[in-house]
């Protein structure tokens, strides 16, 4: 008997991206150079993370198209072609040993809509030892949670974020980074928010 399968698939999509080497180290060269200029946008974050930079002006235009062309495509996957990306605030965070992201989402003033992003530009070599289950390592990992909690369903993805890649996904999902330990080295990100507004229709 020969039967037929399609998939349908409910919920939310993260779209990964590899960056190009030569952007990434572009981005760290220029928020090394500029970073006691740049103003801390801690009061405006749910981080527990002592170094969190507001870093819009160190982006060229180069940049700039570079992360438009990925916000662009998820909106362009998801068939939502009614919908404008329109970047918005950029920040960086340095997170160092003991410290954290709490469970949190993203807003903005702009929109009740939009995306949100994680780039990784620098991480430790080693996150430090597991306090239990060595097997299933959570040290400095991203983790994003949604769905529910049946056992046919997938309510958590938990990823060891490398040097390059950009993850991509909706304002409304859940997401933490857990802490790290026994180790002096930083864990750099760069988060992208970008507003979904909806096209005016043409008259």
């Amino acid at each position: 008997m020969d039967i037929k399968m399609s998939q349908f698939y409910l919920g939310t999509m993260i779209l990964k991206f590899d960056l190009p080497e030569a952007l990434i180290d572009d981005i760290n060269k220029a928020y090394d150079k500029h970073n006691g200029q740049m103003p801390s946008y801690n009061t405006q974050l749910a981080g527990k993370i002592a170094d969190e930079k507001r870093v819009n002006t160190i982006l060229n235009e180069e940049m700039k198209k570079t992360f438009q062309t990925c916000f662009d495509k998820y909106v362009e996957m998801r068939g939502q072609t009614k919908w404008d990306c329109v970047p918005g605030p950029c920040w960086i965070n340095e997170m160092k040993s003991g410290e954290y992201n709490p469970t949190h989402y993203h807003t903005s003033i702009g929109s009740d809509m939009g995306l949100s992003s994680v780039l990784m530009l620098k991480r430790p070599d080693w996150y430090g030892v597991e306090a239990s289950r060595e097997e299933k390592p959570a040290n400095g990992w991203l983790e994003f949670s949604g769905g529910d909690q049946s056992p046919l369903s997938i309510s958590q993805t938990r990823v060891d974020a490398q040097v390059g890649e950009f993850y991509v996904f909706p304002y409304t999902l859940l997401h933490t980074v857990y802490p790290f330990n026994s180790t002096d080295e930083v864990r750099r990100t760069m988060s992208y928010n970008c507003d979904l507004i909806r096209k005016r229709k043409k008259k």
